[in-house]
């Protein structure tokens, strides 16, 4: 069975955005797997990978690191499962889009949800994830948090490419979910676990969206601790 590393916070809360996108994958090609917390600092944990970060899967003798290699693994060992691109057009447009939330979105999410999220970390990661907050936004947990409003602000405008798709067709997919789905998808679910605070109000129109991705495989990513 395939085995997924992926990262914990307090009472077993599995928040990390890319090992959700990596969960997802494999729920969307019905492959059977089973999960190995893993804290930040523990990087003994996962030294067999070659790597110091998750996700990181072992199937049978094959080890992958980082939730793209580990989707584009998935494609190629199990064409015989639901396809996560449709092809290689659609992968390399789901490549476009990788880059795109993870390089646009990503860091204003991160710089929105960090002040919470250091409330969910298991005591011994905290003072990482609080360098790690510092490093890379310049501000402290509280100071991101008096600005946390006009953060979600900036990163609602900064999504209406995709609403404006959602507002055509049921998924990024189409009329299916495909990993560009599980992408974006990941980034709500990081919300949903670290923050109490919804980054999107009720009626935006992506909040159908997030929620019948939160329904597929019998509500698997609805049923994980969270706070809505």
């Amino acid at each position: 069975m395939i085995e997924l590393w992926e990262l914990i916070g307090q009472s077993d809360r599995r928040y990390s955005t890319f090992s959700w996108r990596s969960r997802m994958a494999l729920r969307h090609k019905h492959l059977a797997f089973t999960t190995q917390p893993v804290l930040q600092t523990d990087k003994a944990a996962i030294a067999f990978s070659g790597g110091k970060t998750v996700p990181v899967i072992r199937d049978s003798a094959t080890v992958v690191r980082d939730s793209w290699q580990i989707a584009e693994y998935l494609e190629q060992a199990y064409p015989q499962q639901p396809s996560l691109f449709g092809g290689p057009t659609g992968k390399a447009l789901c490549l476009f889009f990788n880059t795109w939330v993870d390089r646009s979105l990503m860091p204003l999410a991160f710089r929105g949800l960090a002040c919470d999220a250091i409330h969910i970390q298991d005591p011994a990661d905290q003072d990482h994830f609080r360098a790690t907050i510092e490093k890379f936004t310049g501000g402290t947990p509280d100071s991101l948090k008096l600005e946390q409003a006009k953060t979600f602000e900036r990163l609602r405008a900064a999504l209406d490419p995709a609403r404006a798709i959602l507002k055509r067709q049921q998924f990024l997919g189409g009329s299916e979910p495909c990993y560009a789905d599980y992408i974006l998808f990941s980034m709500f679910q990081w919300a949903r676990i670290v923050s109490p605070v919804p980054m999107l109000p009720p009626d935006d129109s992506l909040q159908a969206w997030f929620e019948r991705i939160l329904g597929l495989y019998d509500g698997y990513a609805r049923n994980t601790l969270a706070f809505y």
